[in-house]
């Protein structure tokens, strides 16, 4: 076996900091249904949940969940308060939970006019980044890394309407950094592990002159605060990606990256005859520019993009095998139309390109799969078709959506199947199933699929607003 697949999954690791406890997702619960007075004035969406995880791996356990989200918006003034925060967790002995806030922002003056948002907002600042889920501009929330969510960047956004539904400026600016969440684990006896299926664990041992070496981990987790507290600044102008005809915009973001980097030191203990290796996560700075180049038409849309990422620096400990990240250019393609007045189909193919991650230190020779692993694909290509099946009233309804990726390097395959019930008008079930098909006989981590490729699985369950 070889030693660097030991680091395979290291890049997780970086959910560190976002562990909460039992007591307080209970606590975000019970205040969800705790303020009834709230929901009149605001006016507001409460949505919970239950759903079973089943897969069809033996590498991979079942799992129930249990979730819930509250949405608050204000309708009652030119300025606008935004609440977009859910909890949610694993059901069992070894439960893990989390705690999310894709949007949570105070927007003073109208959005169709000049106006400050203070807080943390989605924004668009590049259509290949979110439709491919790449986390380059904005952090994501992958407790389901099938399925990420985007979050908003933190601070204090000015946006300006140069020429109404034509030009737009937006400023941002902002002294707090809040990453990716993934996966929580359990660091317990030198041993990485989670019952959640999408947290890769390490290998437990390697083997060194035919001997077994059992592989000991620890984690030096830094102070919140050197986390938390970094500087960052962007500007974005262009049209809106939403306005029809001509679509063209153009952004420049100077911030800390979403992803934590994790440089580690590594030794072998004569004492315990194991190999001890220690994390130590890092905060890296990066640029990001890119451009949106399309056009937005009565049955669908087209849009090209480009993403640059360049100027990646942080500080490496001392005694401690690091990546060096260099530049890197994505190239988009992306159509999406309509096939009926209730159906769509999208098309989409995304090309990175970029030199082979270097690794300078002790294993600066070994090939590292959590540093060579940088993006969620390399090169593939995506077809989806999405849609209304069935239609009874405007209370029941059922749609659906079938989505095929091929990443094209690495001859691997995903394909994914949503069905959603609507069975009444706050009621509803869904079912989404994903399987992975992988060209290489174990997992090697070169990309999202054949990291994952034990997790075919299928999600069911049903959720209910009010």
């Amino acid at each position: 076996m070889r030693e660097n697949k030991l680091f395979q999954t290291f890049r997780l690791v970086s959910t560190f900091f976002k562990k909460v406890s039992h007591k307080t997702i209970m606590f975000m619960v019970m205040s969800l249904f705790g303020s009834q007075s709230l929901y009149a004035d605001f006016g507001s969406i409460v949505d919970i949940g239950m759903a079973g995880d089943f897969y069809f791996s033996d590498g991979s356990a079942n799992n129930g969940q249990v979730f819930a989200n509250l949405l608050i918006q204000n309708t009652w003034s030119d300025s606008q308060l935004w609440v977009d925060v859910g909890a949610g967790g694993l059901v069992g002995d070894t439960a893990h939970s989390y705690i999310k806030a894709p949007q949570l922002f105070y927007r003073m003056g109208k959005r169709s006019k000049f106006n400050i948002v203070v807080g943390r907002e989605l924004n668009d600042w590049s259509y290949l980044d979110s439709h491919w889920n790449m986390g380059m501009t904005q952090p994501l929330f992958k407790w389901d890394t099938a399925q990420p969510e985007e979050q908003g960047l933190t601070g204090i956004f000015v946006n300006i309407p140069v020429v109404e539904d034509t030009l737009d400026i937006t400023l941002f600016g902002s002294y707090m950094y809040l990453p990716t969440q993934g996966a929580s684990y359990q660091l317990t006896d030198g041993e990485l592990r989670s019952s959640n299926p999408w947290f890769s664990s390490p290998i437990e041992a390697i083997t060194l002159s035919g001997e077994r070496i059992d592989l000991n981990y620890s984690l030096t987790v830094p102070k919140a605060q050197d986390v938390v507290f970094k500087p960052s600044y962007g500007l974005q102008i262009g049209t809106p990606i939403s306005k029809m005809g001509f679509i063209a915009s153009a952004f420049y973001l100077n911030k800390p990256r979403n992803e934590l980097v994790l440089p580690f030191e590594g030794a072998l203990n004569l004492s315990t005859f194991k190999g001890d290796i220690n994390i130590l996560p890092q905060v890296a700075n990066h640029q990001v520019a890119g451009l949106d180049i399309g056009a937005k038409y009565s049955i669908g849309k087209t849009v090209l993009s480009w993403v640059r990422e360049f100027g990646i620096d942080y500080d490496v400990p001392l005694n401690t095998t690091y990546p060096v990240l260099s530049d890197q250019d994505i190239y988009s393609l992306a159509t999406v139309f309509s096939v009926s007045k209730k159906q769509r189909v999208g098309l989409s193919y995304i090309k990175v390109d970029r030199q082979d991650t270097l690794v300078e230190g002790l294993f600066s020779s070994t090939q590292i799969d959590a540093y060579a692993a940088r993006n969620r694909f390399e090169e593939a290509a995506r077809v989806y078709w999405e849609g209304l099946l069935a239609k009874v009233s405007s209370k029941y309804r059922v749609k659906t959506k079938l989505m095929y990726t091929q990443s094209l390097q690495k001859d691997n395959v995903w394909v994914s199947a949503d069905v959603r019930w609507a069975a009444s008008r706050g009621l509803e079930f869904f079912t989404h199933c994903d399987f992975f098909g992988s060209s290489k006989d174990q997992i090697v981590g070169e990309d999202f699929i054949s990291t994952y490729q034990n997790n075919d699985r299928c999600l069911v369950g049903g959720h209910y607003a009010f």
